[in-house]
């Protein structure tokens, strides 16, 4: 069976070398080796609700316990909120994951992977899954056949199909975010849109495709919907027009390369934007696309694949931002930090800081060159520490410090601007050199490191304010300050260091003391570890409900705290003003 990344050929690793950004989905192999952990009901996490059940640690429990502490830099406050500085809003759209279809309904359906994607607080699932989105043909994986009659979804006969997705959804209370098939045609895709999102008494005729299909009206497609248990439409608002197109397969189209993956008809910016051809031989680009589908749902939003850097992929980027970028509502990326392994961990850890705002000012001088200085928000819908889990043979993604890496590239995603962002992915399955890109494992429903930190940040605030400090984000503690509608305030620190780190954060901007918080940390004994403590607890419930965060009882200004070493620490501070 395929597996979910393919190996790098050796030009390509050249390519690399001089600088190149790719990032190859493909399918993976799972096997049932292990028996699930007990099942447990899916509830409303409350992972910072006040709780009596655990007393508060002492100085020297914090100070992973009683070992030296590393002090603030100086004699004052070593962290500084400014709190009346103007705050920029951020969307928490950009915890979002990944659902692959080849994860199977079996799984989706079980209460314990349920309780767990709900306990995560991710927002939005990107689906059908990478690569597979470029051959995943929606009605015969819906029916078993396409409109023709034909049994053409995938050989392999446990994938999810679009009402499998609805019902996921649905129960985990998750939004949907659909990449389509870019080798089908323009009404084909907007009957999907009709799928989702139509409703059965909506008579508008969806018409006959460029290869002489008849796909009807609105009503037929949400019918079938009905049909097969969902009566009420399941909008899905954000839509991408294909997967990674610039990597089609050498011959497949103009431009496409020896190192290509992707099963696609062009790998030119150009055609891809404006479709190639007439007649019942024309190819459609993502012009016709949008239209389409917008003439079923005109609210939804659509997304164009670009690529970082603008230039590379035969100028990709900025071919499709000549050509597409004032209809695009978002504009797409994938992001991988490695195509081959890092030197050190170190080295991992530090990269966030140097990543995304290069990537950020790199799509908005695109933008400005070639987008007549349009604006569109930006969409990285995949994103994690390999491009090819085959190369992970330390497995680093299924380690802390993936977690911590993780931790902080969603911190400067935020904080650099990105909308929206997938990791990928939330079930994976492991690969033959036991590394695994998921969040949970796809035979046991464990919780990886990089899990947690997924409802750490979902539980921080609405907006983020800027902040001083004198740790050396890159090395030792990187700091993110948030606040919500009531006014708490949320730091969100990260201990990329052995030791542990007593500082003393500031409150500045008004006069105000704290007057209640609280934290919850994650933390590993080693950068290598594969496992975590959530609370100290090792394997908390699914839904983090019962373990009860630290509450905080040296309430000064400036604050005290010691955040243990490899760590993930949200505190959350209720400020009383004098």
């Amino acid at each position: 069976m395929e597996k979910r990344k393919r190996p790098l050929p050796i030009l390509a690793l050249l390519i690399v070398l001089l600088g190149l950004s790719l990032a190859a989905c493909g399918t993976a192999d799972s096997s049932e080796s292990q028996a699930p952990e007990p099942i447990a009901t899916p509830t409303t996490s409350a992972l910072f609700s006040a709780s009596p059940l655990a007393p508060p640690p002492t100085s020297d429990e914090m100070a992973a316990d009683g070992e030296t502490a590393v002090l603030p830099p100086s004699d004052s406050a070593a962290i500084r909120i400014d709190l009346a500085a103007s705050a920029t809003p951020i969307d928490k759209r950009v915890l979002g994951t990944n659902l692959p279809a080849w994860i199977g309904p079996d799984r989706t359906k079980a209460e314990i992977f349920l309780a767990r994607t709900i306990a995560s607080g991710t927002p939005i699932a990107r689906i059908p899954g990478g690569s597979w989105s470029n051959g995943y043909d929606w009605l015969a994986c819906e029916t078993g056949a396409d409109i023709e009659g034909n049994a053409t979804c995938w050989s392999w006969p446990h994938g999810l199909g679009p009402s499998d997705f609805i019902n996921f959804l649905r129960a985990a209370n998750v939004e949907g975010m659909y990449t389509v098939n870019l080798n089908g045609t323009a009404l084909e895709a907007a009957a999907l849109v009709a799928f989702f999102n139509g409703a059965v008494d909506d008579d508008s005729v969806i018409g006959i495709d460029v290869r002489g299909r008849d796909w009807g009206r609105v009503s037929d497609w949400a019918k079938l919907r009905r049909d097969n248990g969902n009566p009420d439409p399941l909008p899905i608002r954000y839509w991408e027009i294909g997967n990674e197109i610039y990597g089609g397969r050498e011959g497949m189209g103009t431009d496409c390369t020896a190192f290509g993956w992707e099963e696609v008809w062009t790998c030119d910016g150009r055609e891809y934007a404006l479709g190639i051809g007439e007649g019942n031989t024309r190819r459609e680009g993502f012009l016709d696309f949008a239209a389409a589908m917008k003439k079923v749902d005109p609210t939804i939003q659509i997304g164009a694949v670009g690529v970082y850097p603008s230039a590379e992929w035969s100028d990709w980027g900025n071919e499709v931002i000549a050509a597409a970028g004032q209809t695009m509502d978002f504009y797409i990326i994938h992001h991988y930090a490695y195509f081959e392994p890092p030197g050190t961990e170190a080295e991992i850890l530090a990269l966030p800081q140097k990543t995304w705002a290069p990537i950020m000012a790199d799509i908005e001088a695109a933008f400005d060159r070639v987008g007549n200085g349009r604006r569109v928000p930006i969409a990285v819908t995949e994103h994690n520490l390999f491009a090819f889990q085959n190369l992970d043979d330390d497995q680093l993604m299924t380690r802390a410090v993936n977690m911590l890496y993780l931790a902080d590239s969603i911190g400067q995603m935020l904080q650099n601007g990105v909308a929206i962002a997938n990791q990928w992915n939330l079930a994976n399955g492991l690969a033959e050199n036991g590394t695994d890109y998921g969040m949970l494992n796809a035979d046991t429903y464990a919780r990886s490191p990089q899990y947690y930190v997924f409802p750490l940040w979902a539980a921080f605030g609405d907006e983020m304010l800027p902040i001083e400090s004198d740790y050396d984000a890159a090395t030792t503690l990187s700091v993110y300050v948030g606040r919500d509608d009531a006014g708490v305030i949320s730091i969100m620190a990260i201990n990329k260091s052995g030791e542990p780190i007593k500082t003393a954060i500031q409150f500045d901007g008004e006069t105000a003391v704290p007057s209640s918080g609280a934290a919850t940390s994650v933390k590993a004994d080693l950068l290598s570890s594969q496992t975590t403590t959530f609370n100290s607890a090792l394997t908390p419930p699914d839904d983090l409900t019962q373990i009860p965060p630290i509450t905080l009882t040296d309430l000064t200004n400036p604050l005290p705290y010691i955040f243990s070493p490899y760590s993930i620490t949200h505190i959350r501070i209720v400020l009383l003003n004098e």
